[in-house]
């Protein structure tokens, strides 16, 4: 290969990347490999690709090879801790990344990583707001920078629900509205023959969502998705390589199955136009930016937000429905969202227990074991302070106390310590008359067997409880909680309401099916009264 014949290959693979064709440009780099194998930037070009294309393990292995050539690539740097924490080494890339924030103070890139690890997996979402503020205003670094501390703040914050809400909405338009750029949007096309070609005389309905596995998305959809199945075409495009048995359960119902995780959002968006769908189920939301720029443009004839990051409106006006129900957002919540809101009469989900799920266990009238059972992360500083208070006023006949805070991230020390401390003041005046206990279960079917062992389940907030709700309930559980604004401040307040009624809803697999068939069919479902 002559130099003029290499730079145009070097071109060609640059701009595949750009244009972040994933695989298209892993190819291009493999060959530039064999021909330039000790370049450190195309090692890292070509690990920054493989891991855009989730090829995690590779992606690690080429940037380790980029920085052995040129430790001081620090691009490279940021591919391996992105690639450690996909692969759940994220202590790791945190440590790596606090030595890479003191020699290289200067770049954003190690600050918001962190900020990522450090909401997610460390669970501190006030910690990951002050380490992005700096980049708020940073013209390179806002977006990131902005969405992670709006999605920190979802969890813990001094704003009110309302501003948070409008700077959502704000960013939306912002960052994620390609309708709203001026951008040139594709047209729908007929769909591609094959395997998934369209029968005659049915609907075909499309699910987009990162979580085709063992999330709310299986325990909440699957059991409507399953008598849809016989009436639809279901087209699943799966944005994660994550796969269990929910997923197996889930691929059994599809008329077609693709796998996209690798694809940014225009290729997403005409890969999804290629398929001429009559309506598209986003299962995504907010843990699934890129799918929302994606379907920003309405690539289904009709689009609707359901189940899978809906903490909080898209702030995307494709839409043509949220799905929801009249205790998730009562008649007057139309002004928080942008999307139209759809109340489905009997509850806008219901709930598909595992097969390993514990039976409930019988309880002594005096035992007092309480449990917090969701994500970490919703543990905020105003949760904590509310807790400590209720703690030391407990009546005498309710004590002594075991305060058990069931979830596998609570190895962390950093997340005991804060905990910890928040209940300092509790300790010291209940003394051995509470308990405070961390429970780091391995796996879904042991968290269950944890929880099935509370008397009572204390509820988050600002964010509550969603499936660890139900589960808890399902358990035979005692739940309480307070309903906020938010469609995720409402969760326990929905669940338990539906879950009281005599006729238990929330188990009507055939009732949630009738409105989602009637919405697919005819564009509109018979909402609940008022």
């Amino acid at each position: 290969m002559n130099a003029t014949e290499l730079q145009n290959l070097l071109t060609l693979a640059n701009q595949k990347r750009h244009a972040q064709l994933w695989v298209e440009a892993i190819g291009l780099y493999r060959q530039l490999e064999s021909v330039l194998s000790g370049n450190a930037a195309v090692h890292h070009n070509l690990a920054l690709c493989l891991l855009g294309a989730k090829q995690t393990e590779a992606a690690l292995g080429q940037a380790d090879l980029a920085l052995k050539i040129q430790p001081d690539l620090w691009q490279a740097s940021v591919v391996k801790v992105r690639a450690l924490t996909a692969l759940g080494r994220a202590q790791e890339a945190a440590t790596e990344l606090q030595a890479l924030r003191r020699r290289h103070p200067e770049q954003a890139e190690f600050s918001l990583e962190l900020a990522n690890i450090t909401l997610h997996q460390k669970c501190d979402a006030r910690r990951a707001r002050e380490l992005v503020q700096p980049f708020l205003a940073a013209p390179a670094h806002a977006a990131d920078a902005t969405l992670t501390d709006l999605m920190a703040s979802l969890y813990d914050r001094d704003e009110s629900a309302q501003v948070l809400n409008e700077r959502v909405k704000q960013f939306a338009l912002t960052h994620l509205d390609r309708s709203a750029s001026g951008e040139a949007i594709p047209v729908r096309t007929e769909p591609v023959e094959g395997p998934a070609a369209k029968r005659a005389g049915r609907l075909r309905i499309g699910l987009l969502s990162p979580h085709f596995n063992c999330s709310p998305v299986y325990f909440f959809c699957s059991g409507a998705l399953r008598l849809l199945a016989q009436e639809f075409d279901l087209y699943f495009f799966s944005r994660s390589q994550r796969t269990d048995w929910a997923t197996e359960q889930l691929r059994a119902l599809a008329s077609g199955w693709f796998d996209v995780a690798d694809l940014s959002a225009e290729p997403l968006d005409a890969f999804l136009r290629q398929h001429a769908l009559d309506v598209l189920l986003d299962l995504g939301g907010w843990m699934d930016p890129i799918g929302l720029r994606a379907i920003s443009t309405k690539p289904a004839a009709r689009m609707y937000k359901w189940v899978g990051g809906q903490s909080v409106t898209t702030g995307l006006r494709a839409f043509d429905g949220w799905l929801s129900d009249a205790e998730q957002t009562p008649v007057w919540f139309e002004a928080w969202f942008t999307e139209p809101l759809l109340r489905l009469p009997h509850g806008y989900v219901t709930y598909t227990p595992p097969p390993y799920m514990p039976a409930p266990v019988l309880r002594s009238a005096h035992e007092h074991v309480l449990g917090v059972i969701a994500n970490p992360v919703k543990v905020s500083k105003a949760f904590l302070a509310a807790l400590s208070s209720s703690l030391q006023t407990r009546d005498a006949s309710a004590l002594p106390l075991q305060l058990r805070f069931i979830d596998k991230r609570y190895l962390h020390p950093a997340l005991q310590g804060r905990i910890l401390a928040a209940l300092e003041s509790a300790q010291q005046r209940l003394g051995a008359q509470l308990s405070v206990q961390f429970i780091a279960p391995p796996d879904h079917q042991s968290y269950l067997s944890a929880v099935g062992q509370l008397s009572e389940m204390l509820d988050t907030f600002p964010y509550t409880g969603g499936l660890t709700t139900m589960e808890a309930l399902t358990l035979g559980v005692a739940c309480s909680g307070q309903a906020g604004m938010l469609f995720c401040e409402r969760h326990t307040h929905a669940h338990l309401h539906y879950a009281q009624l005599p006729a238990r809803p929330r188990s009507n697999h055939a009732a949630l099916a009738r409105s989602l068939a009637q919405l697919f069919t005819h564009g509109s479902v018979e909402e609940a009264a008022p």
